[in-house]
């Protein structure tokens, strides 16, 4: 890793590219599965409820257990090497997905899944806030940020392209896989890139132990963040909420596309993970740079109404799913939705990181996670089908049931966020 003070030198440059890619694979592992939902359902026998507790539950249960104490140890530990550890967890866990005879083997593998993934953002964004200097800790965040706001996006595209290989003739010469189902075929081969991960994770230097500050109890953690009239506790509940949104339509608008709108897996992978992958990059990107802006202009007083602004820009997307009627609208729709999540997500997590010392950092960042997942991962995938579950004769009931867990997500968020705050702030006071 560079010293504080210099800029952004190769090894820098390596670091980060290495632990975005890093957070790109996870997305790609985590999400795969919502390109072959019929198929899964079909083969195992389960109904939609069940695949989407696959999707959430089965990954969130372990992932938002598993956070917390990976924040501890990531401000204890060698970072790269807890996060190698992680991908392969992670990995293994991903390719027995494509061996799960039912549900509950299924189950299972999803929860090694979480369990590995849980200590890669904390880990990686402590790392860098302790690796770059304030003038250029915002660059290097923000580049690793675009993989978790395109990750899922990635995820379906390039899921989308090797499923589509999967299904041609030439998947006979495989060895081994080439007898199972696609579906099959397609975790197997999805949990097998982390292994080359391992070794470039390891060349990564772990700054001085030295420069790390002690972590603060829990008792005084927990204190801290009661600071601010609870700003950090709100901006985590407000993160968790638009997560509601966020991995309930990515969960089943592919589905949707498939099933009312003649999609095939490639295409549907296609237009959903664009309509994921260019508005995240641009919202990652938009967000920072307002921030910056609004800071220089009018100060940190004004960033609660970047989010507000951010998050009715999704509130605007998510009814216009309802009112779409192709699958380009619906994708144009989404991108909106994703834009405004995302941008009002980095505006967030850079106040939050301004609001507390540097030894609470990748604690509260594990809090924040775990948050999203027990809120937006765990139920998110499984609030869309329950509610269009309410809406039986509706040909298009999972369309309407986005649209509402939209609308559920968004307004609780806006409520949050506009609770007036306190803008002083005694880490920005006494740290760069």
């Amino acid at each position: 890793m560079p010293n504080r003070e210099d800029s952004l030198p190769t090894l820098g440059i390596y670091t980060v590219a290495v632990l975005c890619l890093t957070l790109i694979l996870s997305f790609i592992d985590r999400f795969v599965i919502n390109l072959v939902v019929d198929p899964i359902r079909s083969d195992l026998g389960l109904s939609d409820v069940e695949v989407s507790l696959l999707q959430g539950a089965g990954f969130a249960l372990i992932f938002s257990v598993a956070a917390l104490p990976a924040g501890r140890l990531a401000d204890r530990l060698n970072r790269p090497r807890l996060i190698a550890a992680g991908v392969i967890v992670w990995s293994l866990g991903t390719m027995a997905c494509g061996i799960s005879a039912d549900f509950w083997s299924f189950f299972v593998a999803r929860i090694f899944l979480g369990f590995g993934e849980a200590a890669l953002i904390p880990a990686a964004s402590s790392l860098l806030i302790d690796g770059f200097s304030a003038a250029r800790r915002g660059t290097a965040l923000g580049i690793f940020s675009l993989g978790s706001t395109s990750g899922s996006g990635i995820a379906l595209i390039v899921g989308g392209a090797v499923l589509g290989y999967l299904q041609t003739s030439t998947v006979a010469a495989l060895p081994i896989i080439a007898s199972l189902a696609p579906w099959r075929q397609l975790m197997i081969l999805m949990g097998l890139p982390g292994f080359f991960f391992v070794p470039l994770l390891l060349l990564i230097r772990e700054p001085a132990h030295g420069d790390r500050p002690t972590p603060p109890a829990l008792p005084l953690f927990l204190r801290n963040l009661r600071a601010e009239r609870g700003l950090v506790p709100r901006l985590c509940l407000a993160k968790g909420v638009m997560s509601l949104g966020d991995y309930g339509m990515a969960a089943w608008l592919p589905t949707l596309l498939m099933r009312h709108y003649a999609e095939t897996p490639v295409t549907a992978g296609a237009t959903i993970g664009i309509a994921t992958a260019l508005p995240g990059m641009i919202g990652s990107i938009a967000g920072g740079m307002l921030v910056d802006w609004s800071a220089r202009r009018h100060g940190v007083s004004t960033r609660a109404n970047l989010i507000l602004g951010s998050y009715g820009a999704a509130l605007c997307g998510a009814v216009l799913i309802g009112l779409g009627s192709s699958s380009l609208q619906i994708g144009l729709a989404f991108a909106i939705w994703v834009a405004g999540s995302v941008s009002g997500s980095v505006v967030g997590r850079v106040t939050m990181q301004e609001h507390v010392p540097g030894n609470m950092r990748a604690t509260t960042v594990a809090l924040s996670i775990t948050t999203t997942a027990l809120i937006g991962i765990a139920v998110g995938p499984t609030l869309v089908p329950g509610i269009a579950g309410l809406m039986p004769g509706v040909g298009n009931a999972l369309q309407y049931a986005m649209v509402a867990v939209g609308i559920v997500s968004v307004v609780p968020a806006l409520l949050l966020i506009a609770r007036p705050a306190s803008t002083n702030s005694a880490a920005s006071a006494t740290e760069n």
